[in-house]
Parts: structure tokens; sequence; C-alpha cells
């Protein structure tokens, strides 16, 4: 779930614990494990709130970790003006934190942890999530997410540059990742050509951009093979097959991708905020990525995102096992069919 722009700064107190630091390289230290909750193309994770049980969502693709306003007046938290202001892509803007003063996932809890206050007056409506848990939050650790199992596990940062995965596998990818904007952006492939993409946990859907494309696959809505759509009532949307996304040696074939304009910033007729000066909109934003990777995909896939080496570790998911299965042995085919 990405958010447009985020300007100034957060005091964001993301520590769920400190990982150890050792002078020499060891095995992996894992230091939590969550159960994860499945949803139709999403993942949501049980979060304690000042000991209220609540879910967030998983959401990899989200700049700053949030909560649902409405919420965050039930449990009484008070909101603070923040040095930021957040964008969402439907114009809606937040100013707003809140601080929790204990925070529990899974067997850590964290004190005094600030949450953006969600810009989006219907964010999380008629869903089971009231917050956002985003790459702020997981990167005080390395972080293990097999969509097979619902698995999320934390490691410490502290072991052996690339000794981490320990599963069974057929195909595994090793992709370096920068942290753009706290959004999580590798290189992929799509049908032989390079892109760049970010890992969305928080989006249902894997998307390209209009202006991606038309660049690199001389694509357009009129072109043939388009699919016409109108999602999230963008009318110039529309649907692409392409034949292969591979990720390095993991591929999924025939994956399906929704192609969105561009109507943001400069290109958003109805952009009215600006920065301190006039010259620059706050929405316009630079160097966006071709492509945001979806849980359409993503839920086919295992991944260690290790923040201490800024890798990504993917294989194809593990087999989910059924109540009356003995423990999961082995791994499914290296391609995975979308």
């Amino acid at each position: 779930m990405r958010f447009l722009g985020i300007i100034g700064s957060l005091a964001i107190l993301a520590c769920l614990g400190s990982p150890a630091i050792a002078e020499d390289c060891g095995p992996l230290q894992q230091v939590n494990a969550i159960d994860l909750v499945a949803g139709p193309n999403r993942a949501l994770i049980p979060v304690s709130l000042n000991g209220v049980p609540k879910l967030f969502l998983l959401d990899t693709g989200g700049a700053l970790s949030q909560i649902n306003g409405e919420v965050a007046d039930e449990l009484k938290l008070t909101k603070r003006d923040a040095r930021i202001r957040m964008l969402d892509l439907y114009g809606h803007a937040s100013s707003k934190y809140v601080s929790v003063e204990k925070f529990g996932v899974g067997r850590q809890t964290g004190e005094d942890i600030e949450l953006a206050v969600s810009p989006d007056p219907n964010f999380g409506k008629g869903t089971r999530f009231v917050g956002l848990y985003s790459p702020d939050l997981m990167g005080r650790y390395d972080i293990e997410i097999d969509f097979g199992t619902y698995k999320m596990n934390f490691f410490s940062k502290d072991h052996c540059a690339g000794k981490v995965v320990y599963w069974p596998h057929n195909a595994l990818a090793v992709l370096p990742f920068t942290l753009h904007r706290r959004h999580i952006r590798i290189p992929v492939k799509v049908d032989g050509k390079d892109l760049t993409a970010e890992i969305d946990t928080g989006a249902g859907n894997t998307t390209m951009t209009a202006e991606a494309a038309r660049r690199i696959f001389d694509l357009t809505s009129d072109s043939p093979g388009s699919i016409p759509l109108n999602t999230q009532g963008m009318a110039a949307a529309f649907g692409r097959v392409f034949s292969t996304l591979d990720f390095e040696g993991v591929a999924v074939k025939n994956p399906r991708v929704v192609v969105i304009p561009q109507l943001v910033g400069s290109r958003d007729p109805n952009n009215g905020f600006r920065t301190d000066t006039r010259a620059k909109k706050v929405d316009d934003l630079e160097d966006q990525a071709d492509m945001l990777i979806g849980m359409d995909i993503l839920k086919k896939l295992h991944l260690y995102i290790a923040f201490g080496e800024s890798r990504i570790f993917i294989s194809e998911a593990s087999t989910p096992v059924k109540p009356s299965a003995p423990p999961i042995g082995t791994a499914t085919a290296s391609t995975a069919q979308q």
C-alpha cells in the first residue's frame, strides 16, 4: 500500500528490542515468530496496543506504520502534531501521530512506539485491520515471510552474510535492494526486460505504471491483448498478461499485471498541495518504480528480507500443511503459475 509523499521527519521509535552486535559473524538467531492471518490477497499481523489485541495489515510497501484515526480515539491515544505531512494516492492528507505506551508483536513488546495517523478517514473500514505494519518497524531485524504457511519470523541481523536460507527449496533468487523512501526496491525482469519493482504486501494486485508499459513494451490501453479495466476509479487502467516475471532465478509464469495511469503530482488535475516553493507540488515524486509486486504474486513466494545486508532472498513458497499432515519436508516447483 503506497503513500505518495512524506514531508519533514517523524521520530519513529521502532524498537521492539535491539539486535545483539558481535565482532564475528555467527549463525541465525531467531528472536520472534508470528502466525499471520490470511485474507483475500492480504496478510494480517496480530498486534496489541496497550494490551488490546488488534490486526494490522502487513505492508512492506508502506512508508510509515499507521493507525486508523477512529481506532486511535477508541483506544484514547492522544493525537499530536508531527513534523510530516502524509499524502495517499487519493489526495487525503494527515500530519498527526500517536504514541502507544505498550506495542506488542508476538513475544516482543516495544515501549512508546509512534504510529502515524492514516490520512485516509476510511482506512481499514470494512476490513479486519486497523493499521499498517511497515518497514520502519520491521527494519530493526531481518524478516522472513513464508506465504505458503503464513509464518513470519524475526532474526537478529548479527549473522554471517548470505547465510540465511535454511528451508528446503528448488530455486533461489538473491537480489540487492534499496530502501527508496522506505520502500523495498529490487531489480526484476518482465519478458526479458529490466524494470525496477517494489515489494508491496499491502497491495492486492501487481501493477505497472502506464509510462513504463509504454516506454519499455510500447503498450497502451489500445494495444492488442490489453484488457480494459476500471480499477479504483481509474477508467484508463488496463490489464495485461505477460509471459514471465523473473526474480533472477525464480520465475512466475503468465503474471497478470494491472497497468495504471499516473494521475499524481503534476499529472493530477486536483493537485493543490505545494512545498515551500511554487515550483514543485508536494506529491510531484520523481524516480518512481516501474511496478509494484502485489500479493497476487507474493503469496506464491518465500521471502527473507535481510535488512542488515540490503539483500532479499526469494524462493517458492512452502507447501501448506494440512491439519493432519506431517511437518513440511518438500518444496514446490521452482516456477509458479500465475
